[in-house]
């Protein structure tokens, strides 16, 4: 089975900066141990940069340079144009698209005699929530809300990470949507937890949908209990003001020496920073699924996170982490602070989550459900 996978494939697959590309990266080294099928990756580039095809055991991966402005002006006309050319040369059987945004958008619209599959990572009517310029509401309403709201309806075959998409879009999907979760790499499982007393990671932007002044703050109480508490911030900022005011609030509280912002790490590094983590925290205002959560409990990382979007699918409260309500910096500190000072319960936690990422979370498993939906799709359009 021939497959192109259309989505943000990153340059460099060693230096991932969001959930969606690091989805992408583990889904295709997935489906790359897969005999029957064969992937072609497909990726829009800014138009300055030269097309290039990088050879690969698996298929291959093709940068297609595309128009980054006006593209919902045009209903993104060129992309569609342009993709619909490299799938004359493909020939696939399947086309996967990697968000039920501007690529889920571009593969409906062009793989006109092809089935598409429509990967749902954000959901952006949530995303919109916390825009607050009038302008800004308007411009993510026009370019995401209404794209995301055409994918959802138009897509036969949708594909989620947990039932959160699947409830929130109730009624809207007129197609079949398959539960399938999110690859996690194996180097994760493969990991020897040497879990450091007090060290807390998170891992994410640097935004306000992140809440992490929320964690800081949070941080500060957790420092009363457990003194010798580090908090590592592993994530690129905005370079906003809210970048600003995490640095001040930090600057403010001196936690300098004990509040460390990493920026955006390596694979390599991350994978250091799980290894050596006691405790995953997460203060989000709003997710779908985040990937750091799964990877978090695939390395024996427990979390502690807020109650939004997916992640109540993702935690098993008091099992493999804790959940605390959004916004709720006292009880976020309490329960910090309670898993580092019960070493055995912190332990209990991690064990029980590496079991729930075993089963959820392999790549070959959920590239498996993958294909299934790929089969599906191939086999309903024979006919």
């Amino acid at each position: 089975m021939r497959v192109a996978l259309v989505g943000p494939y990153p340059v460099d697959p060693g230096l991932i900066t969001g959930g969606v590309e690091a989805s992408f990266v583990n889904l295709v080294h997935g489906l790359a141990s897969l005999e029957d099928v064969e992937l072609h990756v497909v990726a829009f580039v800014p138009a300055t940069e030269m097309p290039r095809e990088i050879a690969v055991p698996w298929g291959s991966v093709r940068y297609v340079p595309a128009p980054t402005r006006l593209n919902n002006l045009t209903l993104y006309r060129s992309r569609r144009r342009l993709l619909r050319h490299v799938l004359d040369e493909l020939g696939p059987d399947v086309v996967h698209a990697q968000d039920a945004l501007g690529y889920g958008y571009v593969c409906l619209r062009a793989a006109t005699r092809e089935p598409v599959v429509v990967s749902i990572h954000g959901i952006v009517r949530e995303t919109r929530k916390a825009v607050r310029r009038p302008l800004d509401r308007l411009q993510v309403t026009l370019a995401g809300v209404a794209v995301e709201a055409y994918c959802v309806r138009k897509a036969r075959y949708l594909v989620q990470p947990t039932r959160y998409p699947q409830d929130y879009f109730d009624g809207e999907i007129r197609g079949r949507i398959f539960d399938v979760g999110n690859c996690v790499p194996d180097a994760l499982f493969s990991l020897e937890p040497l879990a450091e007393h007090g060290r807390l990671l998170y891992a994410g932007a640097v935004t306000g949908l992140k809440r992490v002044l929320d964690l800081v703050d949070a941080f500060e109480l957790v420092r009363t209990a457990v003194p010798s508490a580090t908090l590592r911030i592993a994530g690129g900022a905005d370079g906003g003001a809210y970048a600003d005011r995490v640095r001040a609030r930090i600057r403010e509280e001196g936690l300098d020496e004990s509040v460390l912002l990493l920026g955006a790490l390596r694979t390599e590094e991350m994978l250091e920073e799980y290894r050596r983590a006691s405790v995953l925290v997460l203060a989000s205002g709003q997710e779908t699924s985040p990937m750091v959560v799964a990877e978090a409990m695939a390395a024996a990382v427990p979390v502690v996170a807020t109650r939004v979007g997916g992640v109540p699918h993702l935690v098993d409260d008091g099992r493999t982490g804790l959940l605390v309500d959004v916004g709720d910096v006292p009880t976020l500190a309490r329960r910090i602070s309670e898993l580092l000072a019960d070493e055995t319960r912190r332990r209990d936690f991690s064990r029980a989550a590496r079991s729930r990422a075993e089963d959820r979370f392999r790549a070959v498993t959920v590239a498996a459900r993958v294909r299934d939906v790929y089969r599906l799709a191939q086999s309903e359009a024979r006919r």
